[in-house]
């Protein structure tokens, strides 16, 4: 009877990681059924984990865990707290919800996964690698080129074109897949890995470009070559050759993109300019300062929290005292662009403590698994939510869990069953 049990157990965690794999490739086609994975993986993980007899779990996973589902806890009792019938930004408590199910699910997979060895198969992570690179450039190259998109929404919003946010996405989700399968690329042993690594990140680096998203535009290739110096810290020859091949790949980009980049540096500019001489604030720069201001100054007091709508008075105050504040109004029914003011704004101290025990959590067992080179991830999650909020709503939460979840699967198919 132990033997069967174990058995199905075994077969439900292999079950668990195809769908995963399967998430990966909706990523860039629709992520609400990437988000439906995740979720229902989280429910059927819950349930292996009740019927498991043996709970001595690896200490690194389970402050791992710790990270992810006191964020997504939080999220879900603030949500239960405040939202009601009455509400008036009920997208921006919908997100909420929606990012408290994904965290929550996802670490009691991420739990699973510590006991129970997934299905270490090479190839399925390398095909898995190149397909989802495939979907995610076609369709970006198809919307950038055919559709003559100013700015791709890969598939945020359902891929409609010039809705507001959908391109920001679409960055992330290119960066967080293009650093899985570069993980998987430079792992290989294979004479074609470097061909594959270079290719993959031209090619989606080029297609970042054409989201037009600034905070993408500098992560993405500084996280490229992260990951090289992680890989070949040891071998300065390597290491030398291969951030050579960034930087021509880079700056071959910069001279096709050339007039994009200058067009964007130029827009940064004007918005820092006007914002600095004016006050004015209804740029997207000047937006984004006016939320950060905005956002710390409307903060409940000590470890008190407060409602979305609490928030927005604070802040609709602010703004009618100084105009400078006017930005932060577009966005009140959305959150403020930044990760850190917008957990301060809302959950005020104890929410601030929770975020950056998640950011600790990540970094340690990275660092504590000698998994060095999913450092990108937490340093990605971090870099990203400086202007926005990687850890609200169902898209973005999606793409970089299933990310890290199969990153992880990967760097642990040596390890010893």
């Amino acid at each position: 009877m132990e033997v069967k049990i174990e058995q199905f157990r075994n077969n439900s965690c292999n079950f668990i990681f195809l769908l995963y794999l399967i998430g990966l490739l909706f990523v860039p086609i629709d992520l609400n059924i990437t988000t439906k994975i995740i979720n229902a993986t989280g429910a059927f993980s819950l349930f292996l984990l009740i019927v498991n007899k043996k709970h001595n779990y690896n200490k690194n996973v389970i402050i791992l865990i710790l990270g992810l589902l006191l964020l997504g806890a939080m999220n879900l009792i603030w949500y239960e707290f405040y939202k009601t019938e009455d509400v008036v930004y009920r997208n921006a408590y919908r997100g909420y919800l929606e990012s408290g199910k994904l965290l929550v699910f996802s670490s009691l997979t991420f739990l699973l996964l510590s006991k129970n060895k997934f299905r270490q198969n090479e190839k399925l992570h390398f095909i898995s690698a190149i397909l989802v690179q495939i979907i995610m450039l076609c369709r970006a190259y198809y919307q950038g080129i055919y559709l003559h998109a100013d700015r791709i929404p890969l598939s945020a919003m359902n891929g409609n074109i010039g809705q507001m946010g959908a391109a920001t996405i679409a960055a992330y989700v290119i960066t967080f897949t293009t650093l899985y399968s570069s993980i998987v690329f430079i792992k290989m042993k294979s004479k074609y890995k470097w061909f594959l690594f270079y290719a993959n990140f031209a090619l989606s680096f080029a297609a970042v470009m054409m989201t037009g998203t600034r905070a993408a535009i500098f992560t993405f290739p500084l996280m490229i070559m992260v990951i090289l110096f992680l890989q070949h810290r040891d071998q300065k020859v390597f290491l030398f050759k291969g951030l050579s091949g960034v930087f021509i790949l880079l700056l071959a980009c910069g001279l096709i993109f050339n007039k994009e980049i200058d067009r964007r540096i130029n827009s940064l500019k004007a918005d820092v300019i006007s914002y600095a001489t004016k006050n004015n604030s209804q740029s997207s720069v000047g937006a984004r300062f006016a939320m950060v201001n905005a956002g710390i100054k409307g903060s409940p007091d000590g470890f008190n929290w407060q409602s979305l709508e609490q928030r927005a008075e604070k802040i609709k105050a602010l703004s009618a005292e100084n105009n400078i504040y006017s930005g932060a109004l577009l966005f009140l029914d959305v959150h403020m662009h930044n990760e850190i003011v917008e957990s301060l704004s809302t959950k005020g101290k104890i929410g601030l403590l929770v975020l950056i025990m998640f950011y600790v959590a990540m970094i340690y067992y990275c660092i504590r698994e000698k998994k060095y080179i999913l450092l990108v991830f937490p340093a990605s999650i971090m870099l990203f939510g400086i202007s926005d909020v990687i850890t609200h709503a169902k898209p973005i939460p999606a793409s970089w869990i299933v990310c890290l979840f199969l990153s992880i699967s990967f760097l642990s198919k040596n390890e010893p069953q």
